[in-house]
């Protein structure tokens, strides 16, 4: 299992738990130690993905992944008021509805709440 919750956080499984993982943008200029190449083009950046949360196999432990990855966006992001803090919430809440619902048979959807 390997499924994209939102553009920054994936989740998946190895049999035994659920695993959160999230991308991360790596700057190799700005690692210890780099020294440029006179003349040699800056080295790109590069995405990495690091675990960063394990839940237990169950309905609770999804649960809870889903509202860990909704805190770290919130966390991670450069909000200065209680109404930013509300709209990255609510957008990291329908890209993960969107997630769900885009694997589900007609029969079943996640509803938001108003």
């Amino acid at each position: 299992m390997n499924v994209q919750l939102t553009a920054n956080y994936a989740l998946r499984s190895d049999g035994t738990q659920f695993i959160v993982s999230q991308r991360k943008i790596v700057d190799p200029t700005k690692a210890p130690g780099y020294k440029a190449v006179e003349g040699a083009p800056a080295p790109k950046l590069r995405e990495r993905w690091d675990d960063v949360g394990y839940y237990p196999l169950t309905s609770g432990g999804l649960t809870a992944l889903l509202d860990s990855a909704r805190m770290r966006t919130v966390a991670a992001s450069d909000a200065s008021s209680l109404a930013e803090i509300g709209a990255i919430l609510r957008q990291t809440t329908q890209e993960l509805a969107n997630a769900i619902n885009a694997g589900l048979t007609l029969d079943f959807t996640v509803k938001l709440g108003a």
